[in-house]
């Protein structure tokens, strides 16, 4: 919550996660990194989709919309 207030009034706050749907229920903005470049910078919604995921992390994903926030929900498949 602390963080959240620094953002709102202007603050810069950056933060490392590997969670992606920790990054997506609390970031503004997100940087996707693949072998540490830029693969894809925006909103969650914008960063956070199958097509970047998969190509990323070489795993199958559903990127569903979280029930109670307006953030995707990131779900690692078998397939």
């Amino acid at each position: 919550r602390a963080v959240r207030e620094l953002a709102d009034a202007g603050a810069c706050v950056i933060v490392v996660l590997h969670d992606l749907n920790l990054a997506a229920a609390y970031a503004d903005r997100i940087v996707l990194l693949e072998q540490g470049r830029v693969a894809a910078d925006g909103t969650p919604t914008e960063v956070l989709t199958r097509e970047h995921i998969e190509r990323v992390y070489q795993q199958p994903v559903l990127v569903l919309r979280h029930p109670q926030r307006d953030a995707p929900l990131v779900v690692v498949t078998d397939a």
